[in-house]
């Protein structure tokens, strides 16, 4: 049983759905930290010829100070909806696949959202439906805990009866300084490498974008196979301790 897990964040990038394709489950980590100015709440996209920048939801700052990301209010009018949709159609209208994508977006934003995380969920999932992305998911805050950083991501393994744990490689660094045991469960870092695709704003390939811009640009079709062929090779433990070392 392959499992990865994510906080679930806004317009995320590639390397996120490829974590979610190729596991069995994945873990949403709604009830972790909300992060200001983190993926939480922002990703880049085109905004002009040549131009990224970062498309944002913005959320009641002096309520969300120390919540957990299922606690985390978006602001409540629709003035930042507006907004966002408008810039997505004035920048991507001429693009190949933008009146099969944008309606989509467009009713997903539209909807009323309990929390940050509910909001950035059905987002993912939207994607997923797009691409045909199948893989079931599962919620950290149905399996409530008090551990915390490496010891939570373990319970989660044991709760979701994994024997192999696909992760960001991002998380590597945290879990070297909590001595994870990776012989005890299994873990293969993820090492995704952006595969270049036409833009249509750029003529040289801008990489690390949101997953809309291929989405946009090249369809689901293309951007799945995008995205089963973004990590060549994954890393384990050693690997990462090896390079670790080396850097």
């Amino acid at each position: 049983m392959k499992i990865a897990m994510m906080q679930p964040a806004f317009f995320p990038w590639q390397g996120l759905f490829e974590l979610i394709k190729k596991s069995d489950k994945f873990i949403f980590l709604d009830d972790f930290q909300f992060v200001v100015q983190s993926h939480h709440t922002r990703n880049k996209l085109f905004v002009n010829k040549d131009q990224v920048d970062y498309y944002g939801v913005p959320v009641q700052k002096s309520k969300c100070f120390g919540l957990k990301l299922n606690e985390t209010l978006i602001v409540e009018d629709n003035f930042w909806k507006k907004k966002t949709l408008k810039r997505l159609s004035n920048v991507y209208q001429k693009t190949s696949f933008f009146n099969e994508i944008y309606p989509q977006i467009e009713n997903w934003l539209n909807q009323d959202y309990a929390s940050l995380a509910h909001l950035n969920i059905e987002g993912i999932k939207l994607f997923c439906k797009m691409m045909n992305i199948q893989t079931p998911f599962l919620y950290s805050s149905d399996f409530p805990s008090e551990a915390k950083r490496t010891e939570k991501v373990i319970a989660l393994l044991k709760w979701a009866k994994a024997d192999m744990y696909l992760s960001a490689s991002g998380s590597f660094d945290y879990m070297l300084e909590d001595n994870y045991d990776y012989k005890s469960y299994p873990v293969l870092f993820q090492n995704y490498q952006p595969r270049p695709y036409k833009q249509f704003h750029s003529s040289e390939f801008v990489p690390y974008l949101s997953v809309l811009d291929a989405l946009f640009n090249i369809g689901p079709a293309e951007t799945v196979r995008l995205i089963d062929n973004g990590t060549q090779e994954w890393l384990s433990f050693e690997d990462m301790i090896k390079r670790h070392g080396e850097n």
